[in-house]
């Protein structure tokens, strides 16, 4: 992680790292070992966030699990003092970041969810590598070789072959929920691609801990106005009576909330957007392994040449690179467009 000024910022002016490149080499083997972590968490997640769900509705836990990520963050400071000050000028100025992750995500997400099945979800959020290419191109100026292209598209092909096989039906298929869950899909496209530029002037630590906490004021603005509407306040805390949610809200606000924010701010210093961008398909294999082994859901003969297609498709785009030359914008993230080599 870079060296702190104090402030959550990072110690330079928001260029990329210009150190040697045996640094450089070590600094990618660090955002890619992040970025693999990261994927692993969030592909339990899935199985935490079915047992979560059978005691609390999705609002509430989205409102659990961004309070135990803040109480993280404020845990941490209480442990580590001087290790995050964040000036409230720093505060407002990462805020705006955090309206597409996790605000609007999250909120079009569970909303778009109520509309389509999550077999159809799947199949949109498959398209978010694409998505992160189109806006990494126009605001960081990031560009991608021909061969990348197809082996990026081998990677979302898997995950949409996945998901139809899964049982996708077009029958009383909701247009809404499909523009809902594409604008949660674009909203984290727009995550990788900005926070990328925003880790030139701050820590990954304190990106990841404003956004959490702006997901904790926010969701938990709504859950209580639900309840209060209804007269139903009581009914916020009651999923804490239950041990398996505990567990499983544990694992949501920390790992999968404050930790994987943490290690996708810090590889996106690093990687271009989309290479992290693509890493999101990897999650869909944890998924499915995690749901056999722990959830004895079955092994289907199509999640195999599926899951062979999103492996060989993202690791092949990862180890295409510019013939050795540097990428300029796996350096300089931060400093507006940068113009890349294409090499088709």
């Amino acid at each position: 992680m870079t060296g702190s000024t104090g402030t959550g910022r990072t110690g330079h002016s928001g260029k990329g790292n210009t150190g040697s490149t045996g640094d450089t080499g070590a600094a990618s083997v660090r955002a890619y070992a992040a970025i693999t972590l990261q994927s692993l968490i969030t592909g339990f997640s899935f199985m935490f966030l079915k047992i979560a769900l059978q005691s609390a509705d999705t609002f509430d836990l989205l409102a659990h699990r961004f309070t135990l990520a803040a109480l993280s963050v404020l845990l941490f400071a209480l442990l580590r003092p001087g290790a995050l000050r964040i000036r409230f000028r720093d505060f407002l100025k990462i805020l705006p970041y955090g309206i597409a992750y996790p605000l609007v995500f999250f909120l079009f997400q569970t909303l778009g969810m109520t509309q389509i099945s999550s077999s159809q979800a799947g199949i949109i959020y498959a398209v978010v590598p694409i998505l992160t290419v189109i806006a990494a191109g126009m605001l960081l100026g990031e560009k991608i070789r021909g061969t990348q292209a197809f082996f990026m598209l081998l990677s979302v092909a898997g995950v949409i072959f996945i998901n139809i096989m899964n049982g996708f039906n077009l029958k009383n298929y909701s247009f809404a929920g499909f523009f809902l869950i594409l604008i949660s899909a674009v909203s984290l496209a727009l995550y990788n691609v900005l926070v990328r530029r925003l880790t030139g002037d701050y820590t990954p630590l304190a990106i990841a801990c404003v956004m959490n906490i702006t997901g904790f004021l926010f969701f938990n603005v709504i859950a209580l106005a639900r309840h209060t509407a209804a007269g139903t306040v009581t009914d916020y805390f009651i999923p804490f009576a239950s041990p398996s949610f505990l567990v499983a809200v544990l694992f949501l606000g920390v790992l999968s909330s404050l930790i994987t924010s943490l290690l996708s701010a810090f590889a996106l210093k690093t990687l271009q957007a989309v290479r992290v961008g693509l890493f999101n398909n990897v999650g869909t294999i944890v998924s499915i392994l995690a749901g056999t082994l722990f959830l004895h859901e079955e092994f289907r003969w199509y999640h195999l040449p599926g899951i062979i297609a999103i492996l060989t498709g993202t690791i092949a785009f990862n180890l295409i690179g510019n013939g050795g030359k540097r990428e300029s914008g796996e350096e300089d993230a931060a400093s507006g467009p940068q113009k890349q080599k294409t090499e088709d």
